[in-house]
């Protein structure tokens, strides 16, 4: 079978785009000897139940987290710069580890001075020293804006202000202390220990995102593959993170609770529990960088396996605004002949289903690589899967043989049949994917052959069907909500 379906190979030309991924991150900003960061980068939600159609709220961002050493001075006053400048000061999180009964009575989120003006703002109350084509200047910082610097001199009854244009007569302006023009943390403590302390500072952040991608060559003869994925890491926080331990997280989202429009019955969906991916070693994320990292290790020479997948319908999860209760639903009335398609196989080093991305396939032919197929890869857990063309020879048809719906137990018993035929004068290899869309609580019983669970919301069946022949598929979803 593997010929025919290599020929066909050959002759697709995919350009199917589409990237989507989530990444998680924490970590912390301006990262220095002894600063341990941790970031958690999460991806958007994919497009099946749980998605925005249902009104589920898909968790996005990066949490950032950081145990550091900081300077708690005399008046109370706790002040850590280079955070986020995308930060959500309500999730703002700060334990002290040398004093752990401090009382925090004041917290403050200073954004980025994006300006000169801002930066020397930012001074405001503090000795500077302003350079003018008449000498130095040095005092307190009073009043500034974009025409003029005032600045308090002399002490005592000599004491007086010093009003100086910016527009020719002021050279320069030198800043002391601290820099306090990127995002900075405030917080005010009751202290009794003034001094150094060891800290641990977590929060939300926008502007943290990573995407999955994935290369595959294939040999010439058509029976090997290097194979290898990389997740896209993008700052757009502002800030810096040096040796950040990173874990991307594929999918996951906020609970909800509704009540249909069609019976109005009440569902409460749970969370998805996301998938994690912890990066092998400790990345620097400079402030506006891309970086790509390898999501899990390579595969050369990967050796690969024809199938044919096979989905008797699209899955109807993305278009709904809701779970849907409706037995008449969906049952293969009008649903065509499915969709079959010629795909490789190979084996990768998982315990999860990679995320969702976009992978590119080339084909060796001599020294040149020769474009096969863009699409999107398939994936279950330790297996990926690269589409190539469609198959002809397979059809088939799905149909629902029993549905009960118990609105007092909250729960939908659908028994469901796909009868598939092989046209073709080979055996056919088949995986049967099947879409769980209902709900996203479900289980199979009852199945007339061991399924496996491909993603949150997909099962998958392994059928041999042999030449001009057919084999059906017959098990029971339980739907809970």
């Amino acid at each position: 079978m593997w010929a025919p379906a290599l020929a066909r190979l050959v002759g697709a030309r995919l350009w199917l785009g589409g990237v989507v991924a989530v990444l998680s991150v924490v970590s912390d900003a301006g990262a220095r000897p002894g600063t341990r960061t941790q970031i958690t980068i999460w991806a958007p939600t994919p497009a099946s139940y749980g998605g925005a159609g249902y009104g589920v709220a898909p968790t996005t961002g990066a949490m950032i987290s950081t145990s550091r050493c900081s300077e708690i001075a005399a008046n109370g006053e706790v002040r850590i710069a280079n955070v986020a400048s995308t930060a959500d000061p309500a999730s703002v999180q700060l334990r002290d580890l040398t004093e752990p009964g401090v009382t925090i009575t004041e917290q403050r989120f200073l954004p980025g001075a994006t300006t000169p003006t801002q930066m020397i703002a930012r001074r405001m109350g503090e000795q500077i020293t302003v350079i003018t084509t008449k000498g130095d200047v040095t005092g307190v910082l009073r009043a500034v804006d974009e025409h003029t610097l005032v600045v308090e001199v002399g002490s005592g009854d000599a004491r007086r202000v010093s009003v100086m244009r910016r527009d020719g007569y002021v050279l320069d302006v030198r800043l002391g202390g601290a820099a306090a023009d990127k995002p900075s943390l405030v917080w005010r403590v009751a202290t009794k220990q003034p001094g150094k302390h060891a800290i641990e500072l977590s929060y939300r952040a926008a502007g943290m995102t990573w995407s999955a991608d994935y290369l595959a060559v294939l040999d010439e003869p058509g029976k090997h593959l290097d194979f290898s994925a990389w997740a896209t890491v993008k700052n757009a926080t502002g800030a810096t993170f040096d040796n950040a331990d990173v874990t991307l997280v594929s999918g996951g989202t906020t609970g909800m609770t509704g009540t249909t429009g069609m019976t109005g019955t009440t569902f409460t969906l749970p969370t998805p529990v996301p998938i994690r991916f912890a990066l092998p070693r400790p990345v620097r994320l400079s402030a506006g960088d891309s970086v790509q990292v390898e999501l899990v290790p390579s595969r050369v020479a990967a050796k690969v396996r024809p199938i044919i997948t096979y989905e008797a319908m699209p899955d109807p999860a993305p278009g709904q605004s809701g779970p849907n209760f409706d037995c008449t639903a969906y049952n293969g009335t009008g649903l065509g002949t499915g969709r079959a398609e010629i795909a490789m196989e190979l084996d990768v080093p998982s315990q999860h289903p990679l995320p969702e991305g976009r992978v590119r396939l080339f084909r060796r032919r001599g020294a040149r690589l020769e474009v096969v197929s863009e699409d999107q890869l398939r994936s279950a857990t330790g297996v990926a899967r690269i589409r190539l063309a469609p198959d002809t020879d397979v059809t088939g048809e799905r149909h629902a043989v029993t549905c009960n719906a118990d609105e007092r137990a909250h729960t939908i018993h659908e028994k469901i049949e796909v009868k598939i035929e092989n046209k073709g004068p080979q055996p056919a290899e088949l995986v049967v994917r099947e879409f769980m869309w209902r709900t996203p609580t479900w289980r199979v019983e009852h199945e007339d052959r061991k399924g496996v669970r491909a993603a949150p919301q997909t099962q998958e069946y392994r059928v041999r069907v042999a030449a001009k022949s057919s084999q059906t598929v017959t098990y029971t979803a339980v739907y809970s909500w």
